[in-house]
């Protein structure tokens, strides 16, 4: 899918992504990443969603996000609950869904000017 906006206060905008990528300001990622409208980190840690650890998220939650998205691959996965339960006190709501879908509502919600984060895994 194919998407572009506009927005003159960010930096890191995703305009593109499909099956094991993202392009982010015309930029092909394959690697795991972590964007926020202001902040890129590429690569980022977990390869796929079996590595993935709520620390691997430390960095993000420094910049104090209103909003955490996880993307998870093709599909949507969850953590377990102990992950979860940590995930509960970390003072942002935090969303679980595939990669596409984190990569649509990241745009979306940037574009209303939300401080939202994005920690994307390329692959299940």
């Amino acid at each position: 899918m194919r998407f572009i906006e506009d927005s003159a206060d960010a930096s890191y905008i995703i305009d593109a992504h499909g099956p094991g990528w993202v392009s982010i300001n015309h930029v092909a990622y394959s690697d795991s990443l972590i964007v926020m409208p202001e902040w890129l980190l590429v690569p980022w840690r977990p390869a796929r969603f079996d590595d993935f650890e709520v620390d691997d998220l430390a960095s993000v939650l420094d910049k104090r996000p209103e909003i955490l998205l996880v993307g998870t691959g093709e599909r949507q996965r969850f953590p377990d609950g102990t992950c979860l339960a940590r995930l509960a006190n970390i003072g942002a709501g935090c969303e679980f869904m595939s990669t596409a879908a984190a990569c649509r509502t990241y745009t979306i919600l940037m574009a209303e000017k939300r401080r939202v984060a994005a920690a994307l895994l390329q692959s299940d």
